[in-house]
């Protein structure tokens, strides 16, 4: 027990330096509603060039999941917008909170960018046929009038 307990403290006292450092740090703040501090230490992690562009993108879009839950979607698409340019190049898998960040465009007024950026995905099923489930997405975009 007091093993654990030093663990919890040198834990709590480390440096953040790694990507999981600083993930799991702003993952605790935010369960605790601490999200300004959850920002913060993800800011510094998407500061630190040591992490690659697929970590400092996860982070932002971390952020922007965190600023879409608290109703914040201008904030939210910022994130994303610097997310999905950080991971333009890079391959990463499918995911299903893709909806989620198309309505947080849609809720922020960016319809055009939701479709840019629901066609770019598509793109993506070189690599990873899953993103073929965007088709549904999209067809709901080229239809949409103002009342998502």
């Amino acid at each position: 027990m007091i093993l654990y307990g030093i663990y919890k403290f040198y834990k709590s006292r480390r440096p953040l330096t790694k990507f999981d450092h600083f993930y799991e740090k702003a993952f605790e703040l935010e369960e605790k509603k601490r999200y300004e501090d959850a920002l913060d230490i993800r800011n510094q992690g998407i500061e630190l060039h040591t992490l690659t562009n697929l970590e400092r993108a996860d982070l932002h879009l971390a952020n922007g999941r965190m600023l879409l839950k608290l109703k914040q979607y201008e904030k939210a698409t910022k994130h994303y917008d610097a997310s999905f340019k950080l991971a333009k190049y890079e391959e990463f898998p499918y995911s299903e909170g893709f909806d989620e960040v198309i309505e947080a465009y849609l809720y922020a007024g960016r319809k055009e960018d939701a479709l840019i950026i629901t066609n770019d995905m598509l793109k993506r099923q070189s690599y990873d046929q899953k993103f073929k489930k965007l088709e549904s997405l999209k067809e709901k975009l080229l239809s949409y009038e103002d009342s998502w």
